[in-house]
């Protein structure tokens, strides 16, 4: 048997557990999130922003799998239609990676436009399944609210990323 591949294979699985260990971090947060009374019934989505971050800034590639289980224990654990999350995290995966291999350059400061259509299509088409399976449509001002907040959020995220990476770069020098 092939030591570099047994390597290889236990290189991969230990940085999946670390990306899963921290993406379950954030759905913890996100779920903490819910105890202000700012964020009542409809917290901003921090797990949309990170895997979209970790995509496109860092060039991190999670698994689908791993996806598919995060999703499902996020709607474990904040009590939604099981299926529904997953299905919305692999799609901001699977339209992330389309934007960065189609048409987008990587040099672009377009971030907060990009993200703003990926996480907008992305909760539409899960915003439909949710109504297709519960016959019935939700209030809207908490979705919205939910929209809103994780659009507001976002810039703030990713100043504060470039900012620690700005300030580590001017240290090394």
């Amino acid at each position: 048997m092939n030591t570099n591949s047994i390597f290889y294979f236990f290189n991969n699985f230990s940085k999946d557990i670390i990306y899963f260990v921290m993406l379950f971090v954030f759905i913890n947060i996100e779920a903490s999130l819910n105890f202000f009374l700012i964020f009542d019934n409809s917290t901003p989505s921090l797990l949309s922003i990170v895997i979209f971050l970790s995509l496109r800034k860092f060039s991190i590639h999670f698994s689908s799998l791993m996806l598919f289980v995060l999703g499902i224990l996020y709607d474990i654990i904040l009590g939604s239609n099981i299926g529904i999350n997953s299905i919305f995290f692999l799609l901001i995966k699977y339209f992330t990676l389309y934007l960065n291999l189609s048409f987008i350059e990587k040099d672009v400061n377009d971030d907060w436009i990009y993200f703003t259509f990926i996480f907008i299509s992305s909760f539409v088409i899960t915003f439909a399944l949710n109504i297709f399976s519960n016959l019935s449509i939700p209030d809207l001002s908490p979705v919205l609210f939910h929209i809103g907040a994780t659009l507001i959020i976002f810039p703030l995220i990713f100043v504060s990323i470039n900012f620690i990476y700005f300030i580590t770069k001017l240290i090394k020098n």
